[in-house]
């Protein structure tokens, strides 16, 4: 089989020889039987004709033509008209002119240009050309060479010198050396013609250029299928990338939840130095305990007890209400309870059995307030039971008393707190 290239040039040397052939009868024909004209010679122009129709159908080459069954037939028939005079040349130059743009666009069309564009859009343009049977052939070739240009064979100047140089080749080596120089141009771009070492050497083998056409762009197929199959594996991968970034941060989020919980927690647990249930002595939960609502009236309005008194469960808060009786049983009511003396330097018990009230020791007695010189500012006020005055009791308690109801409903004022 044939190149492209050497069929163009077997036509170019036949479409010679036969130019050559005929000129020789027309000069023979002037020169020997004195006719002004070919044509008034019956003799030589049946030769002619023979010599044209002997260039299609008896071609001893492969050309364009080549295998073109019913368009050489058709030929036949026009030539016999041709030499009897009745069909004009003109007529048989024009089939045969349609018939070469036909076998252009079948020739073009097998070629796999598609894979020589740039882009799926410019194959699809291509073909659309290609497919227009009204766009003349001359323009159909020029746009075919600006959809394929390659800036290394940027007109047909470089085909032309490619076809003169197989022509002065003499040897099936020259001829590939010339195939490599053209296509892969070492000499010019040498570490990327090392990238075609491979379809250099199949030449250099003995392959067709068109066998190493075709495994150029079977290969430049599957570099495109691994390049887009890579691509679809790098965006699988950042799509996991993606979903492993999102569940981690989810993760860190949750993670950082229970940490400021448990940062919150503890914070609120360091806010309070409680102490231990005054019933069992077990520590407290900051977040779960009972108190004793009069304890911390009594504390927080004035200044009464040690401190609040709590409990860890409801178990040990009924445990203390039923065994503890702390200032006259604290536990009763308000509306129970008897008056509690507010006076700043009496400790009072409530009542005794009669219900008169005791004369109490002060914590440290009048004398000795004075001798560590305490200001003393309430001995009017007070009636004493012994001389040493060590004894003693307010003159009128009535202004110093306070009852749990009236405690409890202040306290409900102050803070908004509701006792039960």
């Amino acid at each position: 089989m044939l190149e492209v290239w050497d069929e163009v040039l077997n036509l170019d040397k036949e479409r010679q020889r036969c130019a050559d052939d005929l000129e020789k009868l027309k000069a023979a024909c002037a020169g020997d039987h004195a006719k002004r004209h070919i044509t008034q010679c019956p003799e030589c122009w049946d030769r002619l004709v023979n010599r044209m129709r002997d260039r299609y159908l008896n071609c001893a080459t492969k050309e364009w033509f080549s295998g073109r069954r019913l368009f050489l037939q058709e030929l036949d028939t026009m030539f016999s008209k041709a030499r009897s005079g009745v069909l004009d040349f003109k007529i048989i130059e024009q089939r045969i002119h349609d018939e070469k743009k036909e076998w252009y666009r079948d020739k073009i069309s097998n070629m796999g240009l598609h894979s020589a564009t740039k882009s799926p859009s410019e194959a699809k343009l291509l073909q659309q050309k290609l497919d227009d049977r009204e766009m003349p052939t001359e323009e159909l070739a020029s746009e075919l060479r600006g959809a394929i240009r390659d800036d290394a064979l940027p007109d047909e100047a470089a085909f032309d010198n490619f076809l003169n140089r197989l022509k002065d080749a003499g040897t099936t080596q020259a001829r590939n050396d010339i195939y490599i120089d053209t296509l892969f141009q070492p000499r010019r771009d040498p570490e990327k013609a090392a990238m075609y070492q491979r379809y250099m050497e199949m030449i250099r083998g003995g392959d067709t250029i068109q066998s190493v056409v075709d495994a150029i762009l079977h290969d430049r197929r599957w570099a495109q299928s691994n390049e887009e199959q890579k691509q679809r594996l790098q965006g699988k991968l950042e799509e996991l990338k993606r979903a492993k970034a999102a569940h981690e941060l989810s993760l860190a989020k949750k993670q950082k939840a229970r940490q400021d919980k448990a940062t919150a927690a503890a914070a609120s647990n360091s806010q309070y130095d409680l102490p231990p249930c005054s019933v069992c002595s077990k520590a407290l939960d900051a977040q779960d305990f009972l108190a004793c609502p009069l304890c911390h009236l009594l504390g927080e309005q004035y200044g009464l007890g040690n401190g609040p008194i709590l409990y860890c469960s409801e178990t040990c808060h009924e445990d203390d209400y039923n065994d503890r009786n702390r200032i006259g049983k604290q536990h009763i009511t308000a509306r129970q309870a008897r008056p509690v003396s507010t006076y700043a330097t009496l400790t009072w018990k409530w009542t005794r059995p009669g219900g008169s009230l005791y004369f109490a020791e002060n914590g440290v007695h009048i004398p000795e307030r004075k001798k560590a010189r305490v200001e003393v500012d309430d001995e009017s006020q007070l009636e004493y039971a012994s001389e040493d005055k060590t004894q003693y009791r307010a003159r009128n308690i009535e202004e110093h008393l306070v009852t749990l109801g009236d405690a409890v409903e202040e306290y409900q004022q102050r803070t908004g707190a509701t006792v039960s």
